[in-house]
């Protein structure tokens, strides 16, 4: 059976720099530590290159159960012809509004046992949501922050782990009962 869970890149990056930004803000005795921590857009392909790094290291973990992983995009959304617009004779559809591109986001897909529980699906996206926030920040903070770098590689392992656990858990059978 496969599972998938999905989650959004952009809301990763964005609880980062909250993350970041809130423990800049909260370090006292240190004046420049919101100034040092907090990422900006300036540190875009650090956090990329990070991002990457922590794809790989959830393939690593998950290896045998991986069956896609990647970014993906949604469908492209198209809204309907408006009457009121003139239409072009020479690009007849050019009176159609443009495509909406909507957001990438990333998925995981893995082979689970036909006994996995699909009541864990949701904590596994919030673990895979979780970790890309760790794993990041971790990162991030042997640049910034070598203090709480280990903590937070620490957490984002723990996280991987969990995601690996539930994987691979099976229900236990039931008993089938026969209407008689």
């Amino acid at each position: 059976m496969e599972i998938t869970l999905s989650i959004n890149k952009e809301d990763v990056m964005q609880e980062i720099a909250v993350t970041t930004a809130y423990t800049g803000g909260k370090m006292d005795n240190d004046e420049n530590a919101l100034h040092r921590l907090s990422t900006v857009d300036e540190d875009e392909n650090h956090l990329e290159r990070f991002w990457e790094e922590s794809r790989a290291d959830i393939c690593q973990e998950l290896i045998g159960l991986v069956t896609f992983e990647g970014m993906v995009r949604d469908a492209i959304v198209t809204p309907p012809v408006d009457p009121v617009l003139p239409v072009d004779p020479i690009a007849p559809n050019s009176a159609a509004l443009p495509p909406i591109l909507q957001r990438q986001h990333y998925e995981l897909r893995l082979d689970v046992s036909k006994s996995f529980d699909e009541a864990l699906l949701p904590s596994m996206r919030l673990s895979l949501f979780s970790y890309f926030v760790q794993s990041i920040v971790a990162k991030w903070y042997v640049y910034t922050n070598k203090g709480e770098a280990g903590d937070y590689a620490d957490k984002a392992s723990t996280l991987l782990d969990d995601i690996h656990r539930k994987a691979v858990y099976k229900k236990k059978p039931t008993r089938p009962t026969y209407d008689d």
